[in-house]
């Protein structure tokens, strides 16, 4: 198979039936198959024949491949390819520990059924070089396939466009990065084009998305010792004495959970006792997320709108946010179709430390079709040189901000153009004179009726 066949061959597994498992029972099981794949063709040199893909191959030709024997297997092959990696355990695994805990038989059949079509499928992919080579990428399309099928996991490809942009613009060097609530891990990779070259640490409190974000960051080659994956108990006692941050990647177009902070470090606590008793919502969030960054540090969020108005402590902390600390570089209202929550405005928000200018850009592209690679160097042009572009962006000063009681709502920035529409005033003209005779006519039928009717 070529390139093209074997990258149809992966995004066509999302659409496969899967009779009797749930969405999420098969995404996980595809995900464990699939790195199972990927480490016997990385060790092949290492692995005996009987712990290959091949002997499960014949298993399932053979008919012995049920539940049973396949967590049997999956145990024996465990320790050899351990061995081989020196980091993974495929017993380990919660899909596999999952499946020992199982007691249904008709789950059991499902899940063998699912396990020998996906194996035949997979020993069918014969260009084991190349498949080697491109598995990294084919792995990541088919999350984002994945992601896409579930409204709350899905970053769509335009909003990762406008994340890498101001990264990539906005810090010489990005070597420390942290990403609260990664889910399926894609964001990480938005925020530097040397995956192999990052340390990065994040929290999420589902178990599945931080094995695959361990799979993402080893296919990518992310060294061991520089992904600290953490569920948010061991985060809250880790963020105390965590090193500072180059980058932050936040997105959370839902809204940050109710009275949670992202550090409890020194710097977290010292904002906090700052601007005073109150934890709850999306600013305190991301002021301690802020807190977080290294004295040149860059984050981006994508949070809902309504924290750019919301009155009472909130405007305080915006205050807090725009002129004690300096830290509110860009607002950008989003487009609805980037995002898959519905029914509120969402807006892209990037935050620096230590900033010598005093200004905030202003975007409205609630209205943008897409972002492409056209509308991204707008403004990425409009950005850097800080224009204002009446309907489009605005520079605004923090005097001006402040006379509006630090209210970031973009109407009160960027004046939308009215579209006057032409108006053609012979064509009305003839318009009216069509319908001054149609009534005329009516009028005269009305008349003859009553004559008839003897009215």
């Amino acid at each position: 198979m070529d390139e093209k066949q074997l990258h149809y061959e992966f995004m066509s597994i999302p659409g496969e039936s899967h009779p009797g498992l749930t969405f999420e029972e098969y995404r996980d099981a595809c995900v464990f198959l699939l790195f199972y794949h990927y480490l016997c063709l990385r060790y092949d040199q290492k692995l005996e024949d009987c712990y290959k893909l091949e002997a499960m191959v014949r298993m399932a030709v053979r008919g012995k491949l049920q539940l049973p024997s396949f967590l049997r297997f999956i145990e024996a092959v465990s320790p050899f390819l351990h061995l081989a990696s020196g980091r993974f355990q495929l017993t380990d695994f919660s899909f596999y520990r999952n499946l020992t805990r199982m007691q249904s038989t008709e789950k059991q059949k499902s899940y063998a059924r699912f396990v020998r079509k996906l194996i035949k499928k997979m020993n069918l992919w014969d260009n084991d070089a190349l498949l080697l080579e491109k598995y990294p990428a084919f792995f990541e399309d088919l999350l984002k396939e994945f992601a896409g099928m579930k409204k709350e996991t899905i970053i769509s490809d335009e909003a990762l466009r406008l994340y890498r942009l101001f990264f990539s613009r906005s810090v010489a060097s990005v070597q420390r990065i942290f990403v609260p609530d990664f889910e399926y891990g894609l964001l990480y990779r938005c925020m530097s084009d040397h995956s192999a070259g990052l340390d990065i640490s994040g929290y999420d409190s589902h178990e599945g998305y931080r094995e695959i974000l361990q799979i993402l960051g080893y296919m990518s080659g992310v060294p061991r010792d520089s992904l600290h994956i953490y569920d948010w108990k061991e985060w809250k006692r880790e963020s105390v004495s965590a090193e500072k941050f180059d980058a932050v990647g936040i997105y959370m177009p839902e809204g940050a959970g109710a009275g949670s902070i992202m550090a409890e470090n020194e710097d977290s606590r010292k904002l906090m006792d700052a601007i005073g008793n109150i934890s709850k919502g999306e600013l305190p969030f991301l002021l301690s997320a802020f807190s977080m960054l290294k004295e040149d540090g860059v984050l981006a969020a994508i949070l809902p709108g309504a924290l750019l108005y919301r009155e009472g402590r909130e405007s305080q902390l915006r205050r807090f946010l725009v002129k004690e600390q300096n830290g509110l570089d860009m607002v950008m209202l989003l487009p609805d179709h980037i995002l898959p929550v519905a029914g509120q405005k969402e807006v892209f928000l990037l935050l620096q430390k230590n900033r010598s200018r005093k200004d905030v850009m202003f975007f409205d592209c609630s209205e943008t079709e897409c972002f492409g690679k056209e509308q991204l160097h707008t403004i990425e042009i409009a950005w850097k040189e800080r224009k204002t572009i009446p309907g489009f962006c605005s520079r605004v000063e923090q005097p001006d901000l402040e006379k509006n009681d630090y209210n970031l709502n973009l109407p009160r920035y960027i004046v939308k153009k009215v579209k006057l529409a032409k108006i053609d005033i012979e064509a009305k003209k003839k318009r009216i004179e069509e319908i001054d005779r149609e009534l005329e006519e009516i009028e005269k039928r009305i008349a003859m009726y009553k004559r008839d009717l003897e009215l």
